[in-house]
């Protein structure tokens, strides 16, 4: 579930900062799974953290939406390759959650501000809390979400949907 962000337009991002976010969010995860593979019980469900991000081309935003998109395609690829073992693999979509990482992005002095915008381009005129999405993520996890393989939820307030 780590994941980093920085906003760079396509003129500012660097070398840098793109593998930085490609190390954290996608090799991350993938060197992740790999090595909980071995530890995993046939018939487990594996939830991978993208973001509404993949899907909505916000500028200056482009490096961590490509990431998520990959994790994206990683659900579709492993939950393809683990069926064998029928191990579900699924990712859930958070739109904008109210979290530190917020402020961490965008710093103390602009996340009040910050936030009120992406509350605004919310549907349901807020964002979202850490326990609506671990919500969906145990959802997910659960026997309940059992015809579930391959699957994108977006737990994003209609950001995306409407």
């Amino acid at each position: 579930n780590a994941a980093t962000a920085a906003f760079a337009t396509l003129e500012q991002v660097t070398t840098e900062e793109y593998d930085r976010i490609f190390d954290v969010n996608v090799k991350g995860t993938l060197l992740t799974v790999q090595k909980a593979l071995p530890l995993l019980n046939d018939g487990a469900s594996v939830i991978l953290n993208a973001s509404t991000a993949a899907d909505n081309g916000a500028p200056a935003f482009g490096v961590y939406a490509a990431s998520k998109a990959a994790v994206r395609s990683f659900a579709r690829t492993w939950a393809h390759e683990l069926t064998g073992r029928g191990i579900r693999v699924n990712a859930v979509s958070p739109g904008p959650i109210d979290t530190n990482g917020i402020t961490e992005l965008v710093g103390e002095e602009n996340a009040d501000d910050f936030k009120a915008k992406l509350a605004g381009d919310i549907a349901i005129g807020r964002m979202g809390h850490p326990d609506e999405a671990a919500a969906a993520v145990a959802f997910l996890a659960s026997p309940d979400s059992s015809f579930m393989l391959g699957s994108n939820l977006y737990v994003d307030g209609g950001e995306n949907q409407i």
